[in-house]
C-alpha cells in the first residue's frame, strides 16, 4: 500500500474509534434527547451517518457519483433507512470497513480519479485530488463533536459530571 494511503486509511480508522468511544454505553434514554426540540439527536446523527458512509463506499467502490441533489428515487431510499440507532451504528461500522478495504486496495492514482467521478460536478468543485480518501473522516469527526457534546449536556441537565470533559492544562478548571 501507498504510504499516503496507510496515513489516509489509519486517519479513517482512528476517526471511526473515535466514533466508537463517543457512543460507549450510551444510554436508551440518550439516544432520542435533544437540547432544544429542533436539534439533532444522537439517533438523527448516527442514522445521517449511516446513510451516507454508503454513498461514500459506492463513490470509492463503483466510482458512483457523490450525491448532492435529493430526486424522489434517493427520498425513497433515504426514507428506507429506519430511525434505529444501534442497528444503524452497527451498520456504520460494516460500511466503514468495507470503505476501508477498498481504499486499502487502491492506489493513489485509482483515489484521484475515483474522487473526479465522485466530486466531478459543479455542485462539489473545488475539491482536492484524493477528497474522497478522507471527506467521510471529516464528516464523521465533525458529528463525533457533536454527539460529545449532545452526551455532555444531557448529563449536565441532570446534574452529573461532563462525560467528555477535557483533563487538559488549556482548558479552565
Amino acid at each position: 500500500m501507498d504510504e499516503g494511503l496507510r496515513v489516509v486509511s489509519e486517519l479513517n480508522q482512528r476517526v471511526l474509534k473515535a466514533l466508537k468511544d463517543s457512543l460507549d454505553d450510551l444510554g436508551d434514554d440518550e439516544i432520542d434527547w435533544r437540547p432544544l426540540p429542533e436539534s439533532n439527536s444522537i439517533n438523527v446523527i448516527v442514522r445521517h451517518l449511516r446513510i451516507e458512509a454508503q454513498w461514500h463506499l459506492d463513490s470509492l467502490r463503483q466510482g458512483d457519483a457523490m450525491l448532492s441533489a435529493v430526486t424522489p428515487d434517493l427520498q425513497k431510499d433515504i426514507d428506507a433507512v429506519p430511525l434505529y440507532c444501534r442497528r444503524n451504528l452497527e451498520q456504520l461500522e460494516e460500511i466503514y470497513a468495507a470503505f476501508l478495504d477498498v481504499l486499502r486496495a487502491t492506489t493513489l492514482a485509482g483515489l484521484q480519479q475515483r474522487t473526479a467521478a465522485a466530486y466531478g460536478d459543479e455542485a462539489w468543485s473545488p475539491v482536492s485530488a484524493h477528497f474522497l480518501g478522507y471527506h467521510q473522516a471529516l464528516h464523521v469527526a465533525m458529528h463525533c463533536g457533536q454527539i460529545r457534546t449532545i452526551r455532555n449536556l444531557y448529563r449536565k441537565t441532570r446534574g452529573e459530571r461532563a462525560r467528555f470533559f477535557p483533563e487538559n492544562p488549556t482548558y479552565p478548571a
